[in-house]
């Protein structure tokens, strides 16, 4: 499933979603998790290193 990421606007299958507030999620590519100096990426950095990364509820399970 390919997402948006809310810092480049690419459309990327890696992006990743992370809770930055209660009731607000940020979706951000990894290329821009580490290099972007955005105010958004910084907010996704502090998510990331915090282990708020949102869980998808149908992932599959890779084994």
């Amino acid at each position: 499933m390919k997402r948006k990421c809310q810092v480049c606007g690419q459309e990327n299958g890696s992006c990743n979603s992370y809770y930055f507030s209660p009731a607000n999620i940020i979706t951000i590519c990894p290329a821009c998790l580490a290099f972007s100096c955005d105010d958004k990426a910084k907010i996704a950095r502090r998510a990331h290193k915090d282990g708020k990364l949102v869980k998808e509820e149908g992932a599959k399970k890779r084994w």
